[in-house]
């Protein structure tokens, strides 16, 4: 019989096969699999078929015979239980046979209690004595816990386990915060098999093993991942059951966002623009220093300050943005942002906004980019010798500089934060007076009342859009969420827009610093 005749006859018979497969197993893949055997040992033995008449005697014959093989290995799996007798040699073979390969799956799903008992006992010939000795339990718990992971692993042996999309297509998952205090949990999701925990139980409360298959990591190597979330309060249980604890930004609704916030973005872009070349000759004539500065540092430091008087200023007191306390006491926010090719947060735009002030109340505003890749706020943020030392070159006190300031004040020279002429240093920011910074807010205030209102506008559409896109337990956060995506929605993307119209250019050379300033008391 020729290939092509063959293929028709195996088209024709699919289903008869198909029906032949489901009456004699458990589930729709298990017969998929009976099927495609059937068909593929029917290829292989096409030779033998004499003439085209007798094909369907020998297809049926060829589906019995696989049948029957089929029915002998699930057998062997169904025998391959733990006993007494089980040595180490028999859970590494030569050869990769399915029933042990399905037995050290089932090893790798066992809670961390059963897991020991079971290693210690069949791997390392400890005997129950011994056992309760080493994990500090009673000898009956000991048999109790073996008799018990005999029951698991029988169970799971004949069980369907089918890995999760995770498992071949991990995702990831940026760890942000925002609050009063220290964040101390920049750390937790460094790995992906923590970031894939998060994942893997956002939508739906599931186990531990549940998980290991979702992300195709074994137990043993995620069950510290697990405690550490759970402790940090990341994760919640019920029962034995994990569910996620924080919002986080998917893919999915970032897309959706972006879409239908298009519109709104490009409007305050505009307010910008207008608002800077109406008022420039004006601001200027402030007389701050710095106020000479070149015309595109000028513009990226307009746009800075509207933003930040908009969005964090006004914005937030209207609408009294309330901080959850989390376990530690502290009065912040954390969330995810899935990592994707789209996701604005991990853009050479984003923003880090904070600020610092010495003893004197002077203080250094930032809200900045990253400058020649780092971002000038994460460098003096933490470091209050550096704050003190750029406050007081601001100031031109510098008569009196330790050996440590005259080392902070060459580090700064280096990354361009601080220049020097001659032997004189002057910083690379625009510095204003209380009063002149009242006046620039003066100027700029009809400006960024409007860009509040539509900030406002935003957040209200960015929350209905994550109210659809979050599980039911965090949905009482979407509000103050919202106002968090504003960092990307009315901070970002509008910077991001005037920088594809070529209204901001890139910073280079000794310029001034276009995103961060000083205000002296």
């Amino acid at each position: 019989m020729d290939k092509h005749e063959l293929d028709s006859r195996i088209t024709e018979t699919a289903m008869s096969l198909f029906s032949y497969c489901t009456a004699r197993t458990s589930n729709h893949f298990e017969a998929e699999d009976l099927a495609q055997d059937i068909i593929l040992e029917i290829y292989k033995s096409a030779d033998n078929i004499k003439n085209t008449d007798a094909f369907y005697g020998f297809m049926w014959a060829v589906a019995r015979n696989v049948y029957k093989q089929w029915c002998k290995n699930k057998a062997k799996i169904k025998m391959c239980e733990l006993n007494d007798n089980l040595q180490l040699e028999d859970l590494i073979p030569e050869d990769d046979s399915s029933e042990v390969y399905i037995l050290r799956r089932e090893l790798t799903l066992l809670a961390e209690k059963y897991r020991r008992a079971i290693i210690l006992y069949y791997i390392e010939n400890k005997s129950c004595s011994e056992i309760s000795c080493i994990l500090s339990i009673s000898e009956s718990m000991a048999k109790y816990l073996l008799f018990k992971s005999r029951q698991i692993l029988k169970g799971g042996m004949v069980m369907e386990r089918n890995y999760g999309q995770q498992s071949y297509n991990p995702k990831g998952l940026s760890l942000l915060f925002w609050g009063n205090g220290a964040n101390r949990y920049y750390h937790l999701c460094d790995s992906k098999i923590s970031q894939n925990i998060l994942f893997a139980c956002y939508n739906d409360k599931i186990t531990a093993e549940q998980i290991s298959l979702e992300i195709g990591v074994p137990l043993p190597y995620i069950e510290d991942k697990l405690s550490e979330l759970y402790e940090y309060e990341l994760l919640k249980k019920v029962g034995n059951r994990y569910y996620t604890n924080i919002i986080i930004f998917t893919q999915d609704f970032v897309n959706e966002v972006m879409t239908k916030t298009a519109d709104l973005k490009e409007r305050v872009a505009e307010l910008i623009i207008e608002s800077i070349e109406k008022n420039e000759t004006e601001i200027r004539n402030i007389g701050f220093i710095g106020s000479d500065m070149n015309k595109n540092s000028f513009n990226w430091q307009m746009v800075s300050f509207i933003l930040y008087r908009a969005v964090i200023e006004i914005l937030q007191n209207k609408i009294k943005v309330v901080y959850p306390k989390d376990k530690f006491g502290t009065e912040c926010f954390v969330w995810g942002e899935e990592k994707c090719e789209i996701s604005d947060w991990n853009s050479q735009f984003r923003f880090g906004i904070a600020n610092v002030e010495n003893n004197s109340g002077d203080y250094v505003q930032f809200m900045d980019f990253p400058i020649n890749g780092e971002m000038v706020h994460q460098y003096c943020f933490n470091r209050q010798n550096v704050t003190n030392v750029f406050l007081d070159i601001a100031k031109g006190n510098t008569v009196q500089f330790s050996e440590n300031d005259l080392a902070a004040a060459a580090d700064m020279v280096r990354k361009g934060f601080v220049l020097q002429n001659e032997n004189k240093l002057t910083v690379n920011v625009p510095v204003f007076t209380k009063e002149q910074h009242q006046k620039l807010k003066e100027i700029l205030l009809d400006t960024a009342t409007q860009i509040s209102d539509e900030a406002e506008l935003l957040m209200d559409t960015v929350k209905e859009i994550l109210t659809n896109h979050i599980p039911v337990h965090l949905k009482k956060y979407a509000k103050d969420m919202a106002y968090l995506r504003l960092f990307e929605d009315a901070i970002s993307a509008p910077v991001t827009n005037l920088v594809e119209h070529k209204y901001l250019l890139p910073y280079s050379g000794n310029a001034t610093l276009p995103t961060t300033y000083i205000i002296l008391k």
